[in-house]
């Protein structure tokens, strides 16, 4: 009775079309694994997984977070899709580009993300607006605790109990759970291990008294990251495991992959560079593609790339997309199944950039070269002899050398072609009642600056000495009516005179408490170095404003500072009243 049961089960899930698990993991480096040869840390499950699936061995993503995701999302290079960098909307995903998410959902696949987005914080760019039913996690580059935090649900802030990729996983088990009679998509990008260096005991404890080769702090941060990388990899074991007991891994495809090189020294093969590099240590990572009884176990090794993950898992799915999307990655599926030898030879494009989008650093792989600029400066490494790219051949090979510089400026002048925006936070959607105007999506002048880092990445707040004002760039879509509070901290601060200004519109209020901080709990097995950390902050409400429809302004806020100590400002959340 039980095996006729099962195999019923199974006969259903075969009737339907597959399940898709998309695992992306943050700044897990390719030596980050024992597959890879990592002699120290222990990854069974990986490994298990390597034996059960296809695995593309010449793997490439991008050196950092956002565009890998927006390749991954799109099939497309991420400069086409408006992403450049990871900060100050450089990691903004344009609303029109179509996603896996969006083609899934429309082909009636249930679609969950869970994890570190990255690919813009506000609605339609966030993941409710680029297809996403479900969302558990956090929309920006990194987030400042990883134990007992507060994660976004669908649009607002809830606790959670827990170690946050435990947590993650959790919720991932739940979508499956309630899925599991219908297709589902999942799109689970943990956000370890990326800093900061949080890790329950039980993982740092099996590698903190190791020495890796550096000194005492380097190797206290690699033991942080392994014990991480180890718990994700119990976590990816979890998942699979989750789907052997609901008969679900013969009809899901599950895909394993990192968005980019380590951050910080530690081992990563013969590779040559990191995070950020356009090096292969940047962006070369194993990629695992599983779907047991459709895809043979085999180590592939042609050239692929996270552009190829989107049309690939599309044509796997038999989806028939009604709409034509221009990919730059190219279908796979015939050559994982084994119908198809070898891919067709192309080139490869990496490109790294800051603030300003230039084409100063970049990359070519073809066959086993790679070309690459930075700064100025060219390389140009024939891999099969010289995987470390020491010897440098831009000398003797300057035909090749020509012929790859040409490529990638004609390709940079194509992905760029549409041009890039200027971040712009929308107020006013029916879809997002509720947008909060963040310190680091400001610009500040006068007697102010960022309290952890200069830059002022994600979750910084401003530390405010003397007389000064903070401007976001903003866009109004619907005429509306706007609730505004303030959330804000310090002592000595009370009679500051605060001024918000939209247009002619204006708000006046004076902070009559002061409120002195309590830092949150932060765990840290080393102390950060940019995350900001967790305090409790008190909220003033500022009032109502009602603005028109309006496509660029500002929204400013004005501070006359009293008192002798320092006020510190976190950001300004607005809720949408009513349509006007």
């Amino acid at each position: 009775m039980f095996a006729s049961c099962t195999s019923s089960v199974v006969q259903e899930q075969a009737s339907r079309p597959p399940n898709v698990i998309v695992i992306l993991t943050d700044d897990q480096g390719w030596g980050d694994f024992s597959y890879t040869g990592n002699e120290y840390l222990s990854t069974p499950h990986f490994d298990k997984m390597t034996e059960q699936s296809a695995v593309l061995n010449r793997f490439y993503v991008s050196p950092v977070c956002a565009p890998t995701r927006a390749s991954v999302l799109t099939g497309r290079y991420h400069l086409r899709t408006g992403v450049s960098f990871v900060t100050r909307g450089r990691e903004n995903m344009r609303t029109e580009e179509i996603t896996m998410a969006e083609v899934f959902k429309e082909a009636g696949y249930a679609t969950g993300c869970f994890g570190k987005w990255h690919n813009g914080a506000h609605y339609p760019e966030n993941p409710q607006g680029q297809g996403f039913d479900t969302f558990l996690g956090f929309t920006s580059g990194h987030w400042s605790n990883y134990f007992d935090t507060q994660l976004e649900s669908n649009g607002e802030m809830v606790s959670t109990k827990g170690y946050i990729t435990d947590v993650l996983t959790e919720a991932t088990l739940s979508f499956i759970d309630e899925n599991k009679d219908q297709p589902f998509f999942a799109f689970v990008p943990f956000n370890a291990p990326h800093t900061p260096y949080q890790v329950p005991d039980q993982y740092f404890d099996k590698y903190k008294d190791l020495d890796f080769g550096y000194d005492e702090k380097q190797n206290k941060k690699i033991a942080t990251i392994y014990g991480m990388c180890e718990n994700i990899d119990d976590n990816l074991g979890r998942i699979l495991q989750h789907l052997k007991e609901l008969k679900l891994e013969e009809n899901t495809i599950v895909v394993f992959l990192s968005d980019n090189g380590p951050q910080g020294a530690r081992y990563n093969g013969l590779l040559r560079g990191g995070k950020t590099s356009v090096h292969e240590g940047g962006t070369l990572v194993p990629c695992a593609i599983q779907w047991k009884g459709n895809i043979p176990s085999s180590k592939k090794e042609a050239i692929t790339a996270h552009i190829d993950l989107m049309p690939t898992l599309m044509s796997l799915a038999g989806i028939e997309y009604n709409k034509s999307i221009a990919f730059d990655g190219v279908d796979l599926s015939d050559y994982l199944k084994g119908d198809r030898k070898d891919t067709e030879e192309r080139n490869l494009y990496t490109h790294m950039t800051g603030f300003e989008i230039t084409a100063e650093r970049g990359a070519v792989r073809q066959g086993t070269y790679r070309f690459t600029t930075e700064f100025g400066e060219e390389g140009l490494f024939d891999l099969s002899n010289d995987p470390s790219e020491k010897e440098n051949l831009v000398e003797q090979l300057p035909e090749k050398t020509g012929e790859l510089r040409n490529a990638f400026q004609n390709w940079y002048t194509d992905v760029t072609s549409e041009g890039f925006s200027d971040l712009k936070i929308p107020l006013g959607y029916n879809e997002s009642p509720k947008v909060v105007l963040a310190a680091h999506e400001s610009s500040g002048k006068g007697g102010l600056h960022f309290k952890a880092n200069q830059n002022g990445w994600a979750h910084d707040w401003y530390q405010v000495k003397s007389d000064g004002y903070i401007s976001w760039p903003i866009e109004v879509v619907n005429a509306s009516t706007f609730e505004l509070s303030l959330k804000y901290a310090g002592k000595d601060i009370v009679g500051t005179e605060l001024e918000f200004k939209v247009g002619d519109q204006t708000i006046h209020k004076k902070i009559t408490k002061d409120f002195i901080p309590v830092t949150l709990p932060t765990p840290d097995r080393v102390m950060r170095e940019q995350e900001a950390k967790e305090q409790t902050w008190k909220t003033l409400v500022l009032g109502e404003i009602s603005l028109p429809k309006s496509q660029n302004t500002k929204a400013t806020l004005v501070i006359k500072k009293q008192g002798k100590g320092i006020l510190e400002l976190k950001e300004i959340e607005t809720k949408n009243r009513k349509a006007l």
